[in-house]
């Protein structure tokens, strides 16, 4: 059976210091949608309307380790992907729209279950993607494992974990990630759901979650660099 859940999640624009005299606001979060289905070639958000300057993420969990994205015909550059599922594989998604414009966001693959949640934030750079991290197991406590030293002091920070069959919520985010406020399962193989975090120096960062339901899992991590 497919669900479509769509919310709306806003952090505020705060300014955020860059020295030399420069402001940047702080990104705002946008959930734009979230869907799933079992033993399905692709998905679809219908409509969706994104304004010049933002970036529209997609965080998605396959059985096939081969998801592509695409936002009005447009493909989304995959930023990182588990490397071993243990039943699954996520992914994160990316793409700068200069222009601004309305179309379908759609995910598709080879064979199996899919599930993805799509997501605006605004105040990133045209080319924001920093660094990366997977990580993948089994057990309470998904981990993305640490990034490198990240090349920017003011960065967005994107986690998502995939679960192999988990079905609802669970656990808590860990170094002070905030939930994205969206999750989705196919019914089969389990959920996507993502976090996020806004960082003022650099350093190493980990995407994490404790105490949830015992399950397969890959856990990921990208940094994104905040336009001046």
């Amino acid at each position: 059976m497919r669900r479509h859940y769509f919310r709306l999640l806003l952090i505020t624009g705060l300014c955020i210091p860059l020295g030399n005299g420069q402001v940047s606001r702080a990104p705002v979060v946008t959930a734009l949608g979230t869907t799933g289905d079992e033993d399905v070639r692709s998905l679809k958000i219908p409509g969706v309307t994104l304004k010049a300057g933002e970036t529209l993420l997609v965080s998605s969990n396959d059985e096939g380790d081969d998801a592509k994205v695409t936002w009005n015909g447009i493909s989304l550059h995959q930023d990182i992907g588990s490397t071993n599922g243990n039943g699954c594989y996520a992914k994160i998604f990316s793409l700068y729209i200069a222009t601004g414009g309305t179309g379908d966001i759609v995910a598709s693959h080879t064979v199996g279950d899919l599930s993805i949640n799509a997501s605006s934030v605004t105040n990133l750079a045209p080319s924001a993607l920093d660094k990366a991290k997977e990580g993948h197991g089994v057990g309470t406590n998904p981990s993305s494992g640490a990034t490198p030293i990240t090349a920017k002091a003011n960065e967005f920070l994107w986690g998502t974990i995939g679960y192999a069959s988990n079905s609802v919520v669970s656990g808590v985010w860990s170094e002070g990630f905030t939930s994205g406020g969206q999750f989705s399962f196919t019914g089969d193989t389990g959920g996507v759901e993502d976090g996020y975090k806004i960082v003022s120096s650099t350093g190493t960062f980990t995407a994490a979650k404790t105490g949830v339901i015992k399950d397969g899992w890959s856990a990921l991590i990208a940094t994104y660099a905040i336009a001046p």
